[in-house]
């Protein structure tokens, strides 16, 4: 009998305070549609600034792959997270909703997709295969905790100290991110010194391996999650301030703590259960999280509609990303990984400034409800997965 894997060693520990760190600034990007608010700018500003920085961010992540796997994980992770600790600042120069309010929303954009396909991929070479889902699952508390904690400490610093103070924090953890990414050694397959240019088999590999692989569905049902993950991130502030309710970060906190008590208490039950027994229902709860939204602003409404997206959050990101790596050959792991994440920013992209738009013509009630209709999508897709090739499945997810 083989001895369990050793999944909890120190770098493994630091690559998490790495992810924590760098996603406490991201989770204080949550609030960025307060500030859009605060400049003039409506719902439907709102969707597109974030969605025309999603669009880049996403075709820009093939590239991104590439770098992963040529480069090495290390640099991608030095200079992204370089780039988002300096993305903060120049938004203190802004005093409308034009061009520049764009671009730097994009330039961060674009800078988080990457280090968020980075942090993966890097997190996919330090666990050991037989218990990947589980250490997915366990890195993914330490960016999840900021989705909670970024929106409660930045609304806390918005109403005392202003946007100044708010965009120094965030700038701040990008900081601390950095440092502790020099204590880190570079992991997985030795970077390949090779031009930045894909040769026509390898481009061939990747996109039989997306088509005829079995990626394809996954990476379908990943952009449903994506659009509702957004929906959900993104506007929730924007619709508590019109309720007149003076704090989004219960919503915020609940999400989070419910994904994080999931991936702790629970973070076994993929590998022993198999992918599709957790992904159907999830898909299902996640949708009536926001639906719950609809109810605001009844009292307990907020948490409920939180802990409910929690939950399909928690379950859903690491089966997803599980079934994505696993079914690649680990020369493409970096393309992989980069795939999926660059599928749930295209969720993003198409349902950011959707929402956006049926927000500002008929309400937030109306674009939650769309959002978890979506969702039932999400759920006959990985029904339909499951039924193609059960047995084979369960046991990839294993």
């Amino acid at each position: 009998m083989n001895p369990t894997p050793r999944l909890y060693t120190r770098t493994f520990w630091i690559a998490c305070a790495i992810h924590f760190t760098g996603g406490m600034s991201m989770g204080m990007f949550l609030l960025l549609p307060l500030f859009i608010r605060a400049l003039g700018g409506d719902k439907l500003t709102i969707g597109l600034v974030l969605g025309t920085g999603l669009a880049l961010s996403v075709a820009l992540r093939p590239a991104v792959g590439a770098l992963l796997d040529r480069l090495g994980r290390r640099r991608v992770l030095l200079w992204g997270g370089a780039a988002n600790a300096a993305s903060f600042p120049p938004f203190l120069l802004l005093g409308g909703t034009g061009a520049w309010l764009y671009l730097l929303a994009t330039l961060h954009l674009v800078v988080a997709g990457a280090l968020f396909a980075a942090y993966f991929t890097y997190a996919a070479d330090l666990v050991p295969a037989a218990r990947r889902v589980e250490g997915i699952a366990i890195f993914g508390v330490f960016g999840m905790a900021p989705n909670g904690l970024g929106p409660w400490l930045g609304e806390a610093i918005i109403a005392r100290l202003g946007f100044p103070a708010f965009f120094l924090t965030a700038s701040g953890f990008g900081l601390v991110s950095l440092a502790l990414t020099t204590l880190i050694e570079e992991r997985g397959p030795m970077p390949i010194p090779a031009p930045a240019r894909a040769s026509p088999g390898a481009t061939r590999d990747v996109a039989r391996l997306a088509l005829g692989g079995g990626l394809l569905s996954v990476l379908a049902a990943t952009v449903l999650f994506g659009a509702g993950i957004n929906a959900a991130f993104y506007f929730v502030a924007d619709f508590t301030r019109d309720l007149h309710i003076a704090r989004a970060a219960p919503f915020f906190a609940a999400y989070a703590s419910t994904t994080i008590l999931l991936r702790v208490f629970g973070r076994q039950l993929p590998d022993r259960l198999g992918a599709h027994p957790i992904a159907v229902p999830a898909f299902g709860v996640f949708g009536l999280g926001l639906a719950a939204l609809c109810l605001l602003p009844r009292p307990g409404a907020l948490v409920a509609a939180g802990m409910a997206c929690g939950a399909g959050h928690g379950s859903l990101f690491p089966v997803l990303n599980g079934l994505a790596v696993t079914r690649t050959p680990p020369r493409f792991q970096g393309t992989a990984v980069s795939l999926y994440t660059a599928a749930l920013d295209g969720g993003a992209v198409l349902g950011t400034p959707l929402c956006g738009a049926i927000a500002q013509a008929a309400g937030y009630r109306t674009m939650f409800a769309a959002m978890a209709a979506a969702c039932l999508a999400g759920v006959l897709l990985m029904i339909g997965d499951a039924r193609r090739a059960p047995g084979a499945l369960v046991r990839e997810a294993r």
